[in-house]
């Protein structure tokens, strides 16, 4: 068997039918799912050797949620350069929200990095829709949010509002982090923005759901609803 084949016959011995059943409710895939909890489906990821990396890539037949998914948890291991000129193989293979914000969270840009993945995720934005522009917004949010650049991400993201239901909902979690990591700069934008009101009231919901924002701004923030 090739590392393909492998890592398939190792997914499919993790299958958990329970899981299964609930999974296929949430991830909104057309993609056949095995049913495989996501802390196995990384374990198997990680269990792939440096230099099987190619193969794995080469011979992936994007048969399954997983196998669709482990192919962007591999990515990354390629290093920045490697994996910013791959990423659209992924990307474009991609249908769920779930493909999205688990290949971002495998990103480990080094902080002699930081500066030039900005400027690469910050690069033509405002072209992109789909998930290919919600792996960014989620990118900079991980990244970026909370840094000196929180005040910019937050103009940036108010270009790229109503561009998608998936992406929306992005926007309003970046805002909800932001709210937490600089409180000062994300009142005053929620306070004068030209968001949706379904993102901006979005945003606002997730707000009031974390449990790190206090109640006095939960209150206020009620005020703020379009």
């Amino acid at each position: 068997m090739n590392v393909y084949e492998k890592v398939v016959a190792e997914l499919k011995s993790k299958s958990d039918a329970e899981y299964k059943k609930f999974n296929d409710k949430i991830t909104k895939t057309e993609y056949e799912t095995i049913g495989v909890r996501m802390p196995e489906i990384k374990r198997v990821a990680k269990s792939v050797d440096k230099a099987e990396i190619e193969e794995y890539l080469e011979k992936c037949e994007f048969r399954y949620f997983e196998d669709t998914l482990i192919y962007g948890l591999l990515l990354p291991r390629l290093g920045l350069d490697e994996f910013w000129k791959r990423k659209d193989e992924f990307l474009t293979k991609c249908d769920s929200w779930s493909h999205i914000d688990c290949f971002v969270s495998e990103l480990k840009p080094k902080a002699s990095e930081k500066e030039k993945l900005y400027s690469l995720l910050t690069e033509g934005i405002d072209s992109l829709d789909g998930f290919a522009l919600r792996f960014r917004i989620v990118a900079l949010m991980n990244f970026y949010v909370g840094g000196d650049r929180t005040e910019e991400i937050l103009r940036i993201v108010e270009r790229l509002d109503g561009r998608g239901f998936y992406n929306d909902m992005a926007i309003a979690w970046l805002l909800q982090v932001a709210l937490v990591k600089r409180r000062e700069e994300t009142l005053v934008f929620m306070q004068n923005n030209s968001l949706s009101r379904f993102t901006q009231n979005k945003a606002i919901s997730k707000m009031q759901d974390s449990f790190r924002i206090g109640e006095d701004d939960k209150i206020y923030l009620k005020t703020l609803r379009k």
